[in-house]
C-alpha cells in the first residue's frame, strides 16, 4: 500500500516558528518523531502494521533456479506434489519465496555449505554516514536469500535504520535483550550477574517477513554498547574489547549460510567488534569528493585496528576480500563518472565491476518502507523500476561471487559427508 504524503501530514502537528526550545521541548520532538515513523509504518503496512512479502510469478522463480519458464512448468507437470503455486488468473502463475525454496531443494539443487562449514560473516563498512550501507545490506540479503542462501542480518547501529526498513519501530518494539546489547554487556553487568545475558546471541534472533531471512534488531539501546565494553575492558581482565560480537555470532554461523553486519557510521567499540568478527568487507562509497577524501581516514583507522588485533591474536587477522563498491552513483553525472575513474584507477582490484545506481525507483519506494525487491505495485513507468533491479542484481551477484568463492575456498577443510564416512 503507498503512503499518501498529505496523510502522513495531517496526522502531524506543528510548531510555531521561533519558540523557545529547551528539554522539555525537545523530549516533546521525540515524541511527535516516534508518532511520525509509527504513522508512516502503519500506513505502508496497513491492515496488520506488519510486513508481508510479495509472491514471485512463474518467470521469476524459474530464473532464481537458473531454469527456462517452460522447463520449470513441464517439471512442475510431472510432479504434482511439488508446490504449484497460486493461479490469480489463467495466465498468471505466483508463488511464496518459501515455495520457491522447496522447489530448489527438491530439482536438488546445490547446498551452499559443506555440513559442519560454518557460515561466512561480512561487515558493510564506512565509518561516515549517508553512504548506503543499510540500503546495501537490505538488498543484498534478500537477494541472496531468493538465491537459495540462509542468511542472518544483524543492525549495529542505533539510528536502527535497517530494523525500520523491516517494518519494525525500534524504540517501542524492540526490547535491549533482542538486540546486540544484552549480550555485549557480558555475564556481569555493573558488578551484578547479567539475567539477560545467555552465552550467544541466539535469543536476539527475530524471524522476517522473508523466508530464511533472519533479524537481529536494533534500538537507541545498543548505544549503551559502547559504555559496557568501555567497562568491561576496565573491570574484567584479560578482557579483549575485539572479541565479544564474534563470541557471539560463532555458534550462529553453524545456523546461517551468510552473516551480514550494518554498521553505524561511527569509529566505536562495536564497529571494531563488527571488523573482527567480519570474514570480508564490503566497503561502500558514493563518488563525491567528501566521500572520497574521508575514505584515506577510514583506510588509516582499519589498519590501526588490524594492528592492534594482531598485538592481541595468536594469528594475524585476514580478510576473504575486501571490495569498494560505488553506491549512490548518478547516471550521466560527470563529475560523479570522473571521481568513479580515479577510484578505479587507485583501486583497480578491490573497485566492484557494478555501481549501486541513485535510481529514483529506489527513491520512490522509499517512504513505502520497501526494498526494489519488495515491490509488487509500481506508481510509475514499470521500465524505471526493471532497470533499478537490473542494476541492483548486477551489483549483488557480483557480491555474491565474491562470497561463493570465500566459502568454496573454506569448504576444502570440511570434506563430503561421504568422505568423512
Amino acid at each position: 500500500m503507498a503512503v499518501n504524503p498529505d496523510t502522513v501530514a495531517n496526522a502531524v502537528t506543528l510548531t510555531e516558528a521561533g519558540t523557545p526550545l529547551g528539554a522539555d521541548g525537545v523530549t516533546d520532538l521525540a515524541r511527535r518523531a516516534a508518532d511520525l515513523n509509527k504513522t508512516i509504518r502503519d500506513l505502508a503496512t496497513h491492515p496488520t502494521h506488519r510486513k508481508t512479502l510479495r509472491k514471485f510469478v512463474g518467470p521469476e522463480v524459474a530464473a532464481l533456479l537458473d531454469l527456462k519458464v517452460e522447463t520449470l512448468y513441464r517439471r512442475l507437470d510431472r510432479h504434482p506434489e511439488l508446490p504449484q503455486g497460486t493461479t490469480p488468473n489463467p495466465r498468471r502463475r505466483e508463488f511464496t519465496l518459501e515455495e520457491a525454496y522447496a522447489l530448489r531443494k527438491a530439482f536438488g539443487q546445490r547446498a551452499m555449505r559443506r555440513p559442519g562449514q560454518p557460515g561466512i560473516v561480512v561487515s558493510i563498512a564506512n565509518f561516515k554516514g549517508g553512504v548506503a550501507k543499510t540500503t546495501t545490506a537490505a538488498h543484498l540479503a534478500q537477494y541472496l536469500v531468493m538465491h537459495g542462501y540462509r542468511v542472518l542480518l544483524v543492525d549495529l547501529d542505533a539510528q536502527a535504520s535497517l530494523t525500520q526498513l523491516f517494518g519494525i519501530l525500534p524504540h517501542t518494539e524492540v526490547g535491549d535483550d533482542q538486540t546486540v546489547r544484552s549480550f555485549l554487556e557480558g555475564p556481569n553487568f555493573q558488578g551484578q550477574p547479567n539475567p539477560s545475558w545467555t552465552g550467544d546471541l541466539r535469543p536476539a534472533v527475530q524471524r522476517t517477513h522473508w523466508f530464511n531471512l533472519d533479524l537481529i534488531a536494533s534500538n537507541l539501546g545498543v548505544y549503551g554498547c559502547e559504555f559496557a565494553i568501555a567497562a568491561r575492558l576496565r573491570d574484567e581482565e584479560g578482557f579483549a574489547f575485539h572479541r565479544p560480537l564474534a563470541e557471539g555470532l560463532e555458534p550462529l554461523r553453524a545456523d546461517y549460510d551468510v552473516i551480514i553486519l550494518d554498521t553505524a557510521p561511527s569509529l566505536s567499540f562495536v564497529n571494531s567488534n563488527a571488523m573482527f568478527a567480519a570474514d570480508g568487507l564490503l566497503i561502500t562509497l558514493p563518488p563525491a569528493m567528501i566521500d572520497l577524501q574521508s575514505s584515506s581516514l577510514f583506510f588509516d583507522l582499519v589498519a590501526e585496528l588490524m594492528e592492534a588485533f594482531n598485538r592481541m591474536e595468536p594469528t594475524p587477522k585476514t580478510y576473504d576480500f575486501g571490495s569498494v563498491l560505488l553506491t549512490r552513483v548518478r547516471p550521466n553525472d560527470s563529475t560523479h563518472a570522473q571521481i568513479s575513474k580515479w577510484i578505479r584507477q587507485y583501486f583497480p582490484q578491490e573497485t566492484c565491476t557494478h555501481t549501486m545506481v541513485q535510481s529514483s525507483a529506489l527513491e520512490k519506494v522509499g517512504p513505502d518502507l520497501l526494498t526494489l525487491y519488495e515491490v509488487a505495485e509500481y506508481d510509475g513507468d514499470r521500465r524505471t523500476l526493471e532497470r533499478a533491479i537490473e542494476a541492483m542484481n548486477g551489483v549483488n551477484g557480483e557480491i555474491e561471487g565474491l562470497i561463493r568463492h570465500a566459502l568454496d575456498t573454506r569448504a576444502a577443510a570440511y570434506p563430503p559427508a561421504a568422505e568423512r564416512a
